[in-house]
């Protein structure tokens, strides 16, 4: 998708720039309004551009539904579609097809969510977890102030646009830092691709790619270091991506929100 190949080639220039910042000379262009790197260990910020500006997250927001999902979860636990879960994701956002009365594990649903950037299946880990998507969003609030994210608030799973649902590119590299802890996060972020199983109501077996460019060998914006990370899209946020990367003893974690599209991307 266009948008995904003109944010990944932000998250390359800031990969490019920390490689030679011993001897940079100047500041990189980063077509974004917002922009952090840190090493992920210390938390060190290595490079920042309008960090604690409030912004839109869209579909980076995630991340955060994730972690809860594997904290407070068994992966095998079953959760089914509901039609709320279903009909609140607006026309032209990501789905995975899911259908009303379907049932999937919770990594099932975890990995379409992560990988394709399924809307409904965030909604359904949700209600799975809390009851209800608004009472999820409060759980969302909590982690993240517990992480130490001070200019966030979210009001649903996914990053569908809401103007009261907002983070910055700290915060959401604070979260990152915090999900890269969790092996299960790491693996499926890792996914070149995920599938659905077949089920009473869907008679075939949905298959995704992943999203992010970074990690598909074949793509020409694989870079080799990335160990995953996620996009994100809306008319409002315009280009989002959470990345992380990994050479020698050395993790980073990229963060750009509000990407612009460039003269020639």
């Amino acid at each position: 998708m266009k948008y995904i190949r003109k944010i990944i080639l932000i998250y390359i220039v800031i990969i490019i720039f920390f490689s030679k910042i011993a001897s940079a000379t100047g500041e990189p262009t980063i077509y974004s309004e917002a922009a952090v790197l840190i090493e992920k260990n210390s938390g060190t910020i290595l490079y920042e551009k309008n960090s604690s500006e409030k912004l839109y997250p869209a579909s980076t927001t995630k991340i955060l539904t994730a972690i809860l999902a594997i904290e407070r979860c068994n992966l095998n636990e079953v959760a089914i579609a509901s039609k709320d879960a279903i009909y609140v994701v607006p026309s032209g956002y990501a789905v995975a097809n899911i259908q009303i009365g379907e049932s999937f594990t919770i990594e099932e649903l975890l990995n379409v969510m992560l990988v394709h950037s399924a809307n409904e299946a965030a909604n359904i880990i949700a209600e799975h977890i809390s009851g209800s998507m608004e009472e999820f969003a409060k759980l969302m609030n909590e982690k993240a102030k517990e992480i130490g994210c001070k200019d966030s608030n979210f009001v649903n799973s996914n990053g569908i646009y809401n103007e009261r649902h907002y983070s910055t590119a700290y915060d959401m590299a604070l979260i990152a830092k915090y999900c890269m802890k969790n092996e299960k996060f790491r693996q499926i972020i890792s996914l070149e691709k995920c599938e659905l199983p077949t089920t009473g109501i869907y008679s075939e077996k949905r298959v995704f790619k992943n999203n992010n460019s970074l990690i598909d060998e074949d793509d020409k914006y694989y870079y080799k270091y990335c160990v995953g990370g996620k996009t994100g899209y809306t008319k409002e946020a315009k280009n989002c991506l959470v990345a992380m990367s990994k050479k020698d003893n050395m993790e980073l974690i990229s963060v750009v929100l509000k990407g612009e599209s460039t003269e020639t991307r």
